[in-house]
């Protein structure tokens, strides 16, 4: 049997002509026949005409010409929506690429408002798993639950307990420790106490006379140097030179400062040494010694005296330890050692450099030519210039954005991307260069004197610039940048004030443009966030949010 096709529908279409049958020239109700009359009754005739038609057609004819129209209109909806749902999808790939990165928060597009304030805090002294953080009040440290606002725990410890690790940096905050040890006591008599998560003691001990802070001058200069550091330990610097006196010798060259050097060391300098103890049983972990040179002479104080008629220098060790979560590190005068939290030293020049914990893992000391440290300690890239880690940075593995100084004189600052070979992908001068606040969205956000500046971060090539994002004088006092967050798109930058107050202004990090701005009470000292849940401090803790 031959197939059976269905007979084909008959084809519709629409003459736009008027109906001949119809009255050509009708009358008007007010007896005006003119253009505007005519043109009605084309109208009239055109309507009519395609109603009849539409009647003719079959059912199925019907459907198909329903079908085919509401194609039409879908397209062109879908057209004009498209922007707007791949605009939402790369925000949403965004946000992905930052979750749990330092300083990486919620979605920021609407204000945000205080939700619980906690008074007379002491800041953020460290953070443990899950959102809470330690601060002190009085006589007691206390767990602070950041999403709620809430009191987990209170520990009575004495007066004025030091606790550490300390957490200053977005990257020290989002790095949170099983445990935290506290220092109390007198300086003749402390005590160290460890606590964990849940405000547990683990265990105590007493360790005598100790000083938590290099600069204290109530207690003798053999007194130990103690401080809290990561993993349950304690980071200790027996003694620190102080006063050693050696002849004088004409500043100038090397070879003066080496033979003032061989003359303190024949008085008795000795290198100080930083060792790493376990905070409860005191088992040394590790050690390690800042051995000073000829040129690190220059960042100690020397006291220029004349006794019994001969000239002579007093030399003073200008010396401090910080011990963060990641890192415990000792400077004495320009020489510098350090040990990673499991008690590896660090692979680095013993001249310095400003060390911070990177985004993305591992270290870097900044310096004039700064060292790139991998999280073993060892240097993976040396690079000319300071290195400035962007606060808040979607890319931990980009380029190190240096700074140098221009030409003597001028003030400026050439801010260059450099990759681990040293070589350099662009370079751009600015005025007054303060820090590199963001690396977000494909955009690299400096602070430039008073304003923001978005940089392609691909290319150095400026994007957008946002002035007086800053209300500073002349001489550069006035407001001033207290912290960075990001939702991957948007920043949302914390700007102290003149005291009285603060301000909270989101920027568009594509374009500059506010997406929001909101006036606070109060002074604020940082904007950090803890497990994505931003937190302003200052004498107040305040918790930010969505009503």
């Amino acid at each position: 049997m031959p197939p059976r096709f269905r007979r084909p529908e008959p084809m519709t279409t629409f003459e736009l002509v008027p109906d001949d049958e119809r009255d050509e020239h009708p009358a008007s109700p007010d007896g005006d026949d003119g253009d505007d009359g005519a043109a009605r009754r084309l109208r009239a005739a055109v309507r009519d005409r395609a109603a009849e038609r539409w009647r003719r057609l079959s059912r199925r004819a019907r459907v198909a010409v329903s079908a085919g129209t509401a194609v039409v209109l879908l397209a062109c909806a879908t057209a004009a929506a498209a922007p707007a749902l791949l605009d939402a999808r790369a925000e949403r790939l965004r946000a992905e690429t930052v979750h749990g990165l330092p300083g990486a928060v919620d979605d920021l597009s609407e204000p945000l408002t205080v939700t619980w304030e906690v008074e007379d805090g002491n800041g953020i002294l460290t953070t443990f798993p899950d959102g809470v953080a330690l601060t002190s009040d009085g006589t007691h440290v206390w767990a602070l639950d950041v999403a709620a606002g809430k009191e987990l725990w209170r520990q009575d410890l004495g007066p004025d307990p030091t606790c550490g690790p300390s957490a200053h940096t977005p990257v020290d905050v989002a790095a949170p420790v099983d445990v935290v040890v506290c220092l109390t006591g007198d300086p003749d008599d402390r005590t160290v106490t460890v606590l964990d998560a849940t405000g547990a003691v683990v265990g105590e001990r007493q360790i005598g006379p100790a000083r938590d802070d290099p600069y204290l001058e109530s207690v003798d200069g053999d007194v130990p140097l103690v401080l809290p550091a990561a993993d349950g330990a304690v980071a200790v610097v027996d003694h620190l030179p102080s006063g050693i006196s050696a002849p004088w010798v004409e500043e100038g060259s090397e070879e003066d400062d080496a033979t003032t050097l061989r003359a303190l060391r024949a008085e008795g300098w000795v290198d100080p040494t930083l060792r790493l103890e376990d905070a409860v049983t005191g088992e040394v972990r590790a050690e390690v010694t800042a051995p000073l040179r000829p040129e690190h002479l220059r960042g100690c104080n020397r006291i220029y005296e004349t006794v019994d008629g001969e000239n002579e220098v007093s030399v003073r060790a200008v010396s401090s330890v910080e011990a963060t979560p990641s890192f415990t590190v000792l400077w004495a005068c320009g020489a510098s050692a350090g040990l990673t939290a499991d008690g590896t030293p660090l692979d680095a020049p013993t001249s310095g450099g400003w060390p911070q914990a990177l985004a993305g893992g591992g270290y870097v000391l900044t310096a004039d030519e700064s060292s790139v440290l991998a999280t073993d300690g060892s240097v993976v890239a040396t690079v000319h210039g300071w290195v400035y880690p962007p606060t808040v940075d979607a890319d931990p593995g980009g380029p190190y954005l240096t700074a140098a100084g221009l030409d003597e004189g001028t003030g400026g600052v050439r801010l260059s991307a450099v990759g681990p070979d040293g070589r350099r992908d662009w370079g751009v001068e600015t005025d007054e260069f303060s820090g590199v606040l963001a690396r977000v969205a494909g955009t690299v956000v400096v602070q430039d004197g008073d304003r923001a500046v978005g940089l392609d971060a691909a290319t150095g090539a400026e994007l957008w610039a946002r002035d007086g994002l800053l209300d500073r004088s002349g001489d550069g006092s006035g407001e001033w940048v207290a912290g960075v967050l990001t939702d991957g798109t948007r920043l949302l930058v914390g700007v102290n004030g003149d005291g009285a107050g603060h301000r909270l202004v989101t920027l568009d990090a594509r374009d500059g443009t506010t997406v929001w701005e909101r006036a606070g009470e109060g002074p604020v000292t940082a904007l950090q966030a803890v497990d994505g849940q931003p937190v302003l401090l200052g004498s107040t803790l305040r918790g930010l949010g969505l009503r």
